[in-house]
This record gives C-alpha cells, sequence and structure tokens, in this order.
C-alpha cells in the first residue's frame, strides 16, 4: 500500500488501454485526419487481472525510514530510543575535625591530719569514685546529614593519651591500681576498652603514669531513635566519664604524707578527623535528561493515529557508586511541533511500600511498564499503569523530569569530602504489540496520473478482488480522486467507493480472507481531469489479535482481482 507497490486498481483501470495500444502498428502515422477515439465494451466489460505476489511488511515498514524504528532478532516491530544521561556527581562535603578540650578527674584519696600511724606498717584498699562531664560537639556539620548514628575515625582512631599524677606523698609510699575502671560515654568505641568501654587497670600506680586508647568511632546507636539528631548543623552530645574501683596504698602515714593525698586524672583527646558517617543522609541528586527527540515514522505522523501499545516500557540501567539506595520519581510529557500533548502526562513513581529505587553500590537495572511484568531478566520492574499516556499521540519529543533522593528510612554510610558518580543510561522501548483502543492512520498518495488518463472517457469501473491479510490488524481503505490543484480538494464529478474491510488474522495467526471492491463513478468527461488518488488506510486492532506482535515477515495478498467496466470505455488516440 505504498507509492512504489504496485496499484492494482491503477492496473486495473488502464490495462484495456495498453492493450489497445500494443496494436497500433508504429509503421503508420494513425493522427493524419483520422479519427482515433475507440469505445470499447457495450453495456459491460469484464477483465480478469490475476493476484499479486505476497506483500510483507518489510515492504511497507522500513525500518531505515526512522532511527527509532526497530527490529528484534525475532523480526518484531518495535520503536526504540536508547541515550546516556550526564554523570551525576553526589558529594557530602567536609567538615573540620572534632576537637575537645582535656578531661579532668581528680579523687581524693586521703586526707592531710587524718590518723595514719596505725596504717604505717600495712596496706589499705582506697575505693575511689569521681565523674566529669565528657562533652563531644562539633558545629557547621552538612545540611545533608540529618542524624547520625556512627562517626568513623580514619586510620588507628583519634589517639587519647591519659595521664595520673598523685599530689601530697613521697616516694615512699606505695600505690596499686586494683580492679580501677575508667568507664567512658557509651558511644565512645576503642579497641583498648571492654564491652562496657572501661579501660581496667590493675598494676602499680606511679606519678605521671601514662596510658593511652584509641577512639575509632563514636557510636550513637545507644541514644534515642537509634542515633544522634542534627539540629542547626551542630553535632553536641554530653555525658559523664567516670573513674571507679579500687586503689591499694602501703606505707601510708604521717611521715609519707605532706598534703592531702589526691589522684589527678587528666585525659587529652586528639582532634578526630571524621571520615565516615553513618545516619540519615541526604545528599544533592541532581538528575538532567536532556529532551528525547524521537523521528516519528511516516505511518504514525497523522493527527488522528491513537496508540493503544499493551505494554510500552521504560528501561533504566543505573550505577550508583554511592552506599546509599536512591529513590526515583518524576514526570513525563509528550510535545509534537514544540506543544506539548496536554493528554500525555505521566506520573512516574513506585508505591509507598515499594518506591522505585537504585540500589546501594552497584548496577540496577529498573523497567518501567504499563503492566509492571516486562523488562530484562533480573530487571526490578514496576507498574505505570498510565504510561501509555505518553505515546498515545506519539510526541516528537518527550522531557522526563526525574528527581531522585537518597532513601531515609533507615541509616547508610558516606564518606565526607569524597565525589561519587552516579551514571544512568535509558531506553524508551514501544513494542507493536497493540490494544483495542489503537488506530494508525496512514496517507498516502497516488500522483501524476494525468498525462497518462487524459484520453480515457470513463463512466464506471469496479475492481473486486479477496485480500489475504496475515498482519494482527484490521484494514480500512478509502480514496479520495483530485485534480492537477491538490489543495482544492475532492473532484466533485468523480467518487470512488470502496466496499469491505480487511480482517486481521486470526487468533493463532494464520491468514484471514475478506472481499473488497471498489467503485470508481464519473460524469461524462470528467475523468479527464484525474491526476491522483489521496489515500487513507486506518489500522486498527481487535480482541482477537490483540498483543499480538507486528512482525516484518507478516504480509497481505491479493487475489481473484476483477475489473469490470459498466458502459465501456472511449479511448481517444487523436495525437494532440
Amino acid at each position: 500500500m505504498r507509492k512504489n507497490n504496485p496499484n492494482i486498481l491503477l492496473v486495473s483501470m488502464f490495462v484495456l488501454s495498453l492493450l489497445l495500444a500494443s496494436c497500433v502498428d508504429k509503421d503508420y502515422d494513425l493522427s493524419k485526419d483520422i479519427d482515433l477515439t475507440i469505445h470499447v465494451g457495450g453495456n459491460a466489460l469484464a477483465l480478469p487481472v490475476g493476484s499479486t505476489d505476497s506483500i510483507k511488511l518489510n515492504k511497507i515498514i522500513k525500518v531505515d525510514e526512522s532511527d527509532v524504528l526497530h527490529l528484534s532478532s525475532g523480526g518484531e516491530y518495535s520503536l526504540l530510543k536508547e541515550d546516556v544521561v550526564d554523570p551525576i556527581n553526589v558529594t557530602v562535603p567536609s567538615v573540620d575535625p572534632i576537637s575537645m578540650n582535656p578531661i579532668f578527674l581528680s579523687t581524693l584519696l586521703y586526707q592531710a591530719g587524718s590518723n595514719a600511724s596505725s596504717r604505717a606498717s600495712g596496706s589499705i584498699d582506697i575505693p575511689v569514685s569521681s565523674d566529669t562531664t565528657f562533652l563531644l560537639s562539633r558545629s557547621g556539620m552538612p545540611t545533608e546529614v540529618s542524624s547520625i548514628k556512627t562517626i568513623t575515625i580514619p586510620g588507628n582512631g583519634a589517639k587519647a593519651n591519659i595521664r595520673f599524677n598523685l599530689t601530697g606523698v613521697t616516694s615512699a609510699v606505695n600505690f596499686s591500681f586494683k580492679n580501677f575502671k575508667l568507664t567512658f560515654p557509651d558511644f565512645v568505641v576503642s579497641p583498648q576498652l571492654n564491652s562496657n568501654h572501661e579501660l581496667i587497670l590493675n598494676e602499680p600506680l606511679t606519678s605521671g603514669l601514662t596510658k593511652a586508647i584509641y577512639i575509632t568511632s563514636y557510636d550513637f546507636s545507644h541514644e534515642t531513635g537509634g542515633a544522634l539528631a542534627i539540629k542547626n548543623q551542630l553535632l553536641q552530645l554530653e555525658k559523664k566519664i567516670t573513674v571507679s574501683g579500687v586503689i591499694t596504698a602501703s606505707n601510708l602515714n604521717t611521715s609519707t604524707v605532706t598534703g592531702d593525698v589526691n589522684l589527678k586524672t587528666m585525659i587529652n583527646i586528639e582532634p578526630a578527623t571524621i571520615s565516615e558517617v553513618e545516619g540519615k543522609i541526604d545528599p544533592a541528586i541532581n538528575v538532567k535528561i536532556d529532551p528525547i527527540s524521537l523521528d516519528i515514522p511516516d505511518f504514525l505522523k497523522d493527527d488522528a493515529v491513537t496508540m493503544d501499545v499493551q505494554d510500552p516500557m521504560i528501561r533504566l540501567n543505573v550505577t550508583n557508586e554511592t552506599a546509599i539506595p536512591i529513590i526515583l520519581n518524576g514526570q513525563l510529557q509528550g510535545y509534537r511541533d514544540g506543544k506539548l500533548i496536554s493528554s500525555s502526562l505521566v506520573n512516574v513513581k513506585g508505591t509507598e511500600a515499594r518506591p522505585i529505587t537504585v540500589k546501594a553500590s552497584g548496577q540496577t537495572m529498573i523497567c518501567l511498564s504499563r503492566t509492571g511484568k516486562s523488562g530484562t531478566a533480573g530487571s526490578d520492574k514496576y507498574e505505570i499503569a498510565d504510561l501509555n499516556n505518553l505515546i498515545e499521540k506519539i510526541p516528537d519529543q518527550i522531557k522526563f523530569t526525574m528527581n531522585a533522593h537518597a532513601d531515609q528510612i533507615s541509616t547508610h554510610k558516606i564518606q565526607l569530602g569524597r565525589n561519587y558518580a552516579v551514571k544512568m543510561d535509558y531506553a524508551v522501548e514501544v513494542p507493536f504489540k497493540f490494544g483495542s483502543g489503537l488506530s494508525i492512520v496512514y496517507n498516502d498518495s497516488i500522483d501524476n496520473l494525468n498525462k497518462d488518463i487524459k484520453d480515457l472517457d470513463i463512466k464506471s469501473i469496479s475492481l473486486t478482488m479477496t485480500v489475504e491479510n496475515n498482519i494482527p490488524l484490521a484494514l480500512k481503505l478509502e480514496a479520495i480522486p483530485v485534480g492537477l490543484d491538490k489543495s482544492a480538494g475532492a473532484l466533485p464529478d468523480i467518487s470512488v467507493l470502496v466496499t469491505g474491510e480487511i480482517k486481521p488474522c486470526d487468533a493463532s495467526g494464520k491468514t484471514q480472507e475478506s472481499p473488497v471492491s471498489v467503485k470508481m463513478t464519473t460524469t461524462s468527461g470528467a475523468f479527464k481531469n484525474l491526476d491522483g488518488l489521496m489515500l487513507k488506510i486506518t489500522a486498527t486492532s481487535t480482541t482477537t489479535v490483540n498483543g499480538m506482535p507486528l512482525k516484518e515477515s507478516q504480509y497481505l495478498r491479493l487475489k481473484d482481482i476483477k475489473a469490470k467496466a459498466s458502459e465501456g470505455m472511449d479511448i481517444d488516440l487523436n495525437d494532440k
């Protein structure tokens, strides 16, 4: 049904004139003084024309006509547009290290002036108990961080130097720790502390004794909600640090005591670099997808085309370097000739229970489709029930506004100051598997006939045939006769009536036959004004063949073609 296919109607109408013209002897000049107007047929002239070869879809729909027409390995047609999105950079800014003032604890072991002579010959156990404030504070935290579960400190951690000093005694007194506990707040994590965050000492105590621990992280999972809330970019938490247990002293008497005996503990923690945090993190994820241009095939350009595709889909292939799942949503809108197609709006989102999610630290294949069932093996499939709205009126441009944000349901880790990449490519695919709402209108024309037919005078000619259809579409043909001036519209004295619709193949894909007739009626002499036929072919789907794919191997065949001129035909062979 294209210009370059055999036009059965035209062949039938002119076959008689071609036969007669071939009988004229070229050695004779029949143009001088001889009337070569010939009338053929009387009241009726019938002529069998024959049959055509199979006209396959690959002769009608050619993939080289549009850069979005695609053939699968199985020969199935679809529209396919693929492209790559500019890389997306995700960064949470770094922050200055956490610096702390030295921490001091003082414990009175012995008060000067008390009677210590009785203790001179033996040792005593002195219970100790003291506490002070451990304040962790850092302003200027990134706005992207709303709560923190853990802070990771790089390397071996932040070194905490612990120094013990004794006052008011001479070197003659011997002190020892006995199950002595220095208990840090529960958010301090160090391999030198036990599970209760305690440094336990059982060893001799001398003034100036030092110990060191390495704080590898701060863990706030014990806080309400399992994390520490960050308000106004301020990380702040205050808890107690305590000393407890027993110190054993020997040779403690008036001769060895010079004043109050105090144990002074000083803790000096080096600045802690925040390399990685785990928490509720919402970095900016700016996805920019350039407008998607579609080169619409000719047979889909008519304004009357209505697409009802069983399962159009959008495939997203995303590689996420962050350890944070990314939630996607957005809008799709179609445009034709720069104008918004008002009915094309599609909201792209998952459900509250199952949002559209890009997995952390790896690759995710996502398929958004009308049914939620299509997609490549292993892909995450989501139903977008109104996705067909986007292509019901085929757009030549699609705008995809995509919003992306980090998952906020649970906590995740991210390194501060590091630039993460999120890479994405997409495919918009419209398989030619149709629903019952389909209506494809294809306009074509047969032009420049006048020079060949201006010498014919036909009152009425009919063409009958049987059409074999192996295509899962019902077809209807209309033809409008036009003259040399196409803009003048249909010729008033010529009518073309096409009777009979072409049935689609049956439910199993087998060929079905349909009778079709074409009748052209003219007033006397009107035929010489004809220059062409404007053809309108409407293809629709039916419930019988819904969802069957359109394949390049499917075909039409016209057979048992017969032409009949009911009032004969006049042919003017005079040289003009």
